[in-house]
């Protein structure tokens, strides 16, 4: 983006009458101002990217003084120096030219018919017409940031093509890109001033005026901050809509209204490490999606539809996280059953195949009509199914050893009771339905049994 000089341009440039002596691999330093100093110690004046000029009245005659003062200007950030050849100057010696050379300090020679001052007024040219673009760069950067739709912000082109350099800014929690994309090449980052902590990602080699760069990280602020609010407020909504679902105590018709999820196209349920969260419920909000995500007997659960199932794939293959996804589903009632072939098919996820589909029988045959639920429960529970005290205590017991996968001193913490209690009341439980917990064919009948009671919301 940058067209300031350099210290390769100016003794390019034939009229200026400068060459390079030592210090050549530095030729590449930006000049944004040209200084005539006859100071002893010229870094006291000058700053960072300004050329010294000099008939050499400063220089010190000795050579390590000279190798000093090479290194002092060098420490100041003065982007170089050119002696005028008026015979003023001392001679240079081989270890001043030595010393340019190691710091890379690029050291010229101007000639006897070259004034300093049109060095100065080149560089001054120049300077002023960057800055003049800068100033113009700047009155479109807001003129564009307020006219720009979401989805614009969120794709970050628009910058790109007004700056000349590729911005992104990503979500330093989830490592999520709020706007824009990854630069290809190496990255800087700079810290922004946000809701939820976020970086400014640019190329190392991306070339932006300072002054461009603190208003383009205002405007960056303002639109992250709308974009990762209104993110925060879906992700919100949608957790407990769907822990209430999971639940049994979302209704088949609010969940299928069209706001999360339609009868007419199929979806699927994501199982991860509860930890991955925050990233799959941004990445589904980001873009845009419904971020129906939450957490559930320790898993990281996410209801995407068909259609958007490449994003997740996406983000499977992009971070190595690894996922579960349950078989195609159309129904409501069908969420926990996916729950589980989600679950079952994150066991075989691995860091070779981080993504796995499940494959296996459908584990949604419990609900497909209500008078097929009834039956199940009677079957299964019989005189479990009575609503005296007692009964429901056992059975209230045996469905939250089911609900914590068996799991008894959780299953007892969670019910605020012994675990010797709770073996007594599993015990009464598996002698009223003649079944056992310790025998797999029981205990499928059991969990369809579960599911059924939860879906026809008897509790």
């Amino acid at each position: 983006m940058s067209s300031l000089l350099t210290v390769a341009d100016v003794i390019a440039d034939p009229t200026l009458d400068t060459t390079v002596i030592a210090g050549s691999r530095g030729l590449n330093r930006t000049v944004r101002w040209a200084q005539t100093s006859e100071s002893a110690d010229p870094w006291h004046w000058l700053g960072e990217e300004e050329l010294l000029m000099t008939l050499g009245l400063n220089l010190p005659v000795v050579p390590a003084a000279q190798v000093e003062f090479i290194q002092r200007a060098h420490q100041a950030g003065i982007a170089g120096m050119t002696v005028g050849q008026d015979g003023l100057a001392p001679a240079l010696s081989p270890e001043m030219l030595a010393e340019a050379d190691k710091l890379a300090f690029p050291l010229l020679s101007t000639g006897p018919q070259t004034p300093f001052i049109v060095i100065a007024r080149t560089v001054a040219a120049v300077t002023t017409n960057e800055l003049n673009r800068g100033v113009l760069i700047l009155s479109r950067l807001y003129q564009e940031a307020g006219s720009r739709s979401k989805a614009e912000k969120r794709r970050g082109v628009w910058l790109e093509k007004l700056c000349g350099v590729k911005v992104a800014v990503q979500d330093t929690a989830t490592g999520c890109l709020v706007i824009g994309a990854m630069p290809a090449t190496a990255i800087r980052r700079h810290s922004l001033p946000t809701l939820r902590a976020t970086q400014l990602l640019l190329s190392v080699d991306a070339q932006i005026d300072s002054l461009v760069l603190v208003h383009l990280k205002q405007i960056l602020t303002v639109d992250a901050n709308t974009l990762l609010q209104e993110a925060d407020n879906a992700i919100t909504a949608a957790d407990t809509s769907l822990r209430l679902a999971l639940d049994g105590r979302l209704s088949e018709g609010e969940i299928q209204s069209g706001r999360w999820l339609r009868s007419d196209e199929p979806f699927r349920l994501v199982c991860a490490a509860e930890s991955e969260l925050g990233l799959i419920a941004m990445t589904l909000a980001l873009l845009g999606l419904t971020p129906l995500a939450a957490t559930w007997k320790q898993q990281a659960v996410a209801a995407v539809r068909e259609r958007d199932l490449s994003v997740v794939e996406e983000l499977s293959h992009n971070t190595g996280i690894h996922l579960g996804v349950s078989a195609a589903h159309y129904k409501f009632a069908d969420l926990s059953g996916a729950f589980e072939e989600a679950r079952s098919a994150l066991q075989d996820a691995t860091d070779q195949q981080p993504l796995s589909k499940f494959s296996g029988t459908q584990v949604s045959l419990l609900a497909r009509s209500t008078s097929e639920a009834e039956q199940i429960i009677t079957s299964v529970l019989g005189p479990l199914m009575a609503d005296t005290a007692s009964v429901r205590t056992y059975r209230e017991s045996l469905f939250a050893l089911l609900d914590h996968d068996l799991q008894w001193q959780n299953t007892a913490a969670a019910l605020g009771i012994h675990r010797q209690t709770l073996v007594y009341r599993i015990r009464q439980a598996e002698s009223l339905c003649s079944r056992s917990v310790r025998r797999v064919a029981d205990l499928s009948e059991l969990y369809l049994a579960r599911q059924a009671w939860q879906n026809l919301k008897r509790e």
